[in-house]
């Protein structure tokens, strides 16, 4: 009775400081409030939770030789270290219960172990790691409620870790993850580029930082660049299919999440960090930054600071002006970390400035500004994260995470005299908060495992300059889901539910002219239930079959339903309707994964049936303020994705590795049986490469398919007789790259040097989601090195 007490005071302990944050951060309690229930707790708790430690050795499974720079994890807790030179790891003030331990290092297969921890009890393991010479994916938090292996996700998952990072690190995020399987990128030069998932795009896909929305403008206009520099990413997960049953609208077609954890969830043994250095002769760009994370006691404090800088983008046929870019940020985060688990802040700033191109060797690009613009952003983002994880009562953890973000965004279409002469402007003001709650238990041979939560978001748009159609606005949601998982070898079962309310406000109610119609403009409410199905077979040791049945939604965004204006990055004048519905996905995904040192394989089919797709349709007039842009109505469809997709590596034979992966999607829209715009064509690559613990040689060779299949020809609005391609095909492409890199362990720090070239033979060649292709081509031959030291 008495042990069972100091248990539970020690929960307390913890719970009441994430309570005390929750509490505050919503509105309902002031600091006083907050301290009496310090005082309270405090009083009722008294004693320390019963605690044990885990001390480990980390061996090669062939030489028996000790393992140094290990990466090892308690899955449940998230806490992480690396091996020092004897192999040997330290987790001190563990809490009773069981965990997983997680090692993870380059040029080895991950190897995992369960342990229980009692009072006072040091548990001692050994780890014993096979080599191998594949790139291994690692853990996974994004879409899973908790952290997992790859194989154990219920939807088709790609991580990429440091190892692929270092090699495919570009400059920007869209164009760092373009060769995973079912991704491409919508390129409007190198900063203005948007990841695209199973051929949606914009607000159909979520990107996402430690777990939170960006806050900033990417999805609203091909214009616009997503803000996160990958640089200093540990990795980056992407979700593909409709995720959203944890994370509500947005997310039809997918999540990409980059994962830095700006708020330190533990606390490490000394000093660690990394430090990254990269050149590329392509634009002669620069780019820097590194991450360091230092304990103080009970606290561990990451500071954060990245800079990049590029000139204009050199194709085979000369250079692309008003492509240049630079940005500069950081972040400084804090948590304390205490054997029942964490709470911190973090805040970070980033600067970052790019063109738009405008025309290439004399020739204006179709839809694009004449001369290019300019575009200045902010971003200023505050988040608070908690978990408290040695459970209480039918609860296992609790997590919790809120952020605020200003981002600001100004357009400069060209200068009279010494005035800048503003296009388009946008202050967004944007936060959310989510709460998380874990069970899990054992029920005669089953093992039942779940989550439930809550989550609300808010939004606040404010527009100015002269050339913009978007109106002032404001957007907020609430939601709860829930979700359980059943597993009985070797079969997993997971089923969960999500609703959601959300609201849309505009501050100027004056109707929008379509024609000779008027719209009523006024504020929208909706309502929406996702949910999904899905299971995952075993039949034997490292193969899995996979099946997910998703039913995820979108509401219309602020632009799409009150837009009334040009729209230079389309050139176009875009109408919006305030009387859009939702769009809903049924989807379904058939996977299957094979995972053996010297094999890894992920391939799925899926189909995704939309209804209410919300898509800018031409309506044969020109706009009423300047009589030159064709006029394009928000409108909904019904649209079918199918497609297939996969991803293979094989070591062939000790240290020569093949590694593939091949993409197919198509797009129509229902009701016309007309091919939807801008979807990716028919892709496929293949890498060999030679790998060593020190040292790494790769070929690689990239096929394209022509893309034809687009959407039919529709009458001029200028002479009612010109018939006018919407979207022209496109050519395919081949591609030869070749990359070589050492690695080198030196004390306990791993040092890495990549030298990588893109477009080895200096091809000309068009990217059919390129913005630019009718006039330029995409980036010539890309030399570029890379550095980085992991300490």
């Amino acid at each position: 009775m008495g042990i069972q007490s100091e248990h539970m005071r020690s929960n307390l302990q913890g719970l009441h400081q994430i309570l005390s944050v929750a509490l505050c951060s919503v509105g309902l309690a002031g600091p006083a409030t907050a301290m009496a229930l310090d005082t309270h707790v405090r009083a009722v708790a008294g004693q320390e939770a019963e605690i044990g430690s885990i001390v480990g050795r980390v061996v090669d499974d062939v030489s028996g030789q000790p393992i140094a720079n290990v990466a090892v994890r308690l899955r449940e807790t998230g806490r992480a270290l690396l091996t020092r030179a004897d192999g040997v790891f330290v987790f001190a003030d563990v809490p009773e219960r069981s965990y997983t331990v997680l090692a993870q290092r380059i040029g080895y297969a991950p190897v995992e172990v369960t342990v229980d921890v009692g009072t006072d009890q040091t548990v001692e393991v050994e780890l014993r790691m096979v080599p191998s010479a594949l790139e291994l994916a690692g853990v996974v938090v994004t879409g899973t409620g908790r952290e997992r292996q790859v194989g154990d996700t219920y939807r088709p998952t790609t991580v990429m870790g440091d190892v692929e990072l270092t090699r495919r690190l570009e400059s920007s995020l869209a164009a760092t993850i373009a060769n995973v399987p079912g991704i491409s990128q919508q390129y409007n030069g190198p900063a203005a580029s948007q990841p695209v998932i199973r051929g949606m795009r914009g607000d159909r896909v979520l990107v996402l930082e430690d777990g939170q929305r960006t806050g900033d403008l990417a999805t609203t206009g091909a214009d616009h660049a997503v803000t996160i520099d990958p640089v200093t990413a540990q990795r980056v997960e992407v979700v593909r299919g409709p995720a959203g049953l944890m994370y509500g609208s947005n997310a039809l077609g997918g999540v990409i999440n980059v994962v830095r954890e700006e708020v330190p969830r533990t606390l490490p043994e000394s000093v660690s960090g990394t430090l990254t250095a990269q050149a590329q002769s392509v634009n002669a760009a620069l780019t820097g930054g590194g991450a360091v994370l230092v304990p103080l006691g009970d606290f561990a404090v990451r500071g954060e600071i990245s800079a990049r800088t590029a000139g204009d983008t050199e194709t085979p046929l000369g250079e692309l002006p008003s492509s240049g870019l630079g940005s500069v940020g950081g972040s400084l985060g804090a948590s304390l970390v205490r054997p029942w688990g964490f709470i911190g802040a973090a805040v970070r700033e980033l600067d970052f400035d790019y063109g738009v191109p405008g025309e290439f060797q004399g020739e204006v690009i179709p839809g694009a500004h004449p001369g290019g613009v300019d575009i200045e952003t902010h971003r200023r983002t505050a988040r608070v994260e908690g978990g408290h994880f040695e459970g209480f009562g039918p609860i296992s953890s609790v997590t919790l995470d809120a952020n605020v973000v200003q981002y600001q965004h100004r357009e400069i279409e060209g200068r009279a005299g010494d005035q800048e002469i503003v296009g388009a402007s946008f202050d967004n003001v944007s936060g959310g908060a989510n709460i998380l709650f874990r069970h899990e238990h054992d029920v005669h041979r089953f093992l039942i495992e779940g989550a439930f939560g809550a989550a609300a978001t808010a939004r606040e748009l404010n527009v100015g300059g002269g050339f913009t159609g978007s109106r002032d606005a404001s957007a907020a949601s609430i939601a709860g889901y829930v979700y359980e998982e059943l597993v009985l070898s070797p079969v997993r079962v997971q089923i969960g539910g999500r609703y959601d309310l959300s609201r849309v406000t505009p501050n100027d109610l004056s109707p929008i002219r379509t024609g000779e119609r008027e719209i009523a403009v006024r504020e929208r409410e909706f309502g929406a239930a996702s949910g999904s199905l899905a299971g995952l077979v075993e039949p034997r040791d490292g193969f899995v079959l996979g099946a997910t049945l998703a039913r995820a939604f979108r509401t219309p965004s602020v632009e799409e339903l009150y837009s009334d204006g040009p729209h230079l990055a389309d050139y176009s004048y875009d109408i919006g309707n305030p009387d859009l519905d939702p769009e809903f996905g049924l989807g379904l995904d058939l996977f299957f994964r094979i995972d053996h040192p010297r094999l890894q394989v992920e391939a799925s089919a899926y189909r995704n049936a939309l209804s209410n797709y919300i898509y800018h349709a031409p309506t044969a007039e020109l706009d009423p303020r300047f009589n030159r842009f064709p006029v394009f109505e928000a409108r909904g469809a019904d649209a079918l994705f199918e497609g297939v997709e996969a991803g293979v590596q094989w070591e062939v034979v000790r240290r020569l590795v093949l590694d593939g992966s091949a993409s197919f999607v198509r797009a129509t829209q229902r009701d016309t049986d007309d091919p939807l715009p801008a979807i990716p064509p028919a892709s496929g690559s293949l890498e060999v490469r030679y790998e060593t613990d020190a040292f790494f040689l790769s070929g690689a060779w990239e096929s394209v398919a022509a893309q034809d299949r687009v959407p039919r020809p529709f009458v001029s609005p200028v002479d009612g007789t010109t018939m006018i391609q919407p979207e022209q095909p496109t050519a395919g492409h081949n591609l030869v790259d070749a990359g070589v890199g050492l690695r080198l362990l030196i004390g306990e720090r791993l040092h890495l040097v990549t030298l990588q070239v893109d477009n080895l033979t200096d091809a000309v060649w068009r990217d059919h989601l390129s913005r630019l292709k009718e006039v330029a081509p995409q980036p010539g031959r890309n030399v570029q090195i890379l550095y980085r030291v992991q300490f």
